[in-house]
């Protein structure tokens, strides 16, 4: 089993190197790590999460605030 700090690192290294799409260097680090992507929120940290609700606003996957029931924030607590 991969720590919360492994992934962590793993994902950075591949933001700074690859890209910017946090979503996808998580699915990819998923996926190297042989993780399934549905329990990937234990292994979130603050700093990632934060990224990911960020991405997934602007983007527009989720709405903002914690009210609504397509919250990122719901599904990651």
């Amino acid at each position: 089993m991969i720590s919360k700090k492994e992934f962590t690192e793993k994902v950075e290294q591949l933001l700074t190197r690859d890209s910017s799409d946090i979503i996808g260097t998580v699915l990819k680090v998923c996926s190297n790590e042989n993780i399934e992507p549905e329990s990937v929120k234990r292994l979130l940290s603050d700093p990632l999460k934060d990224k990911l609700s960020a991405e997934a606003e602007q983007l527009r996957l989720v709405r903002r605030g914690d009210s609504s029931r397509a919250s990122i924030n719901k599904f990651m607590m």
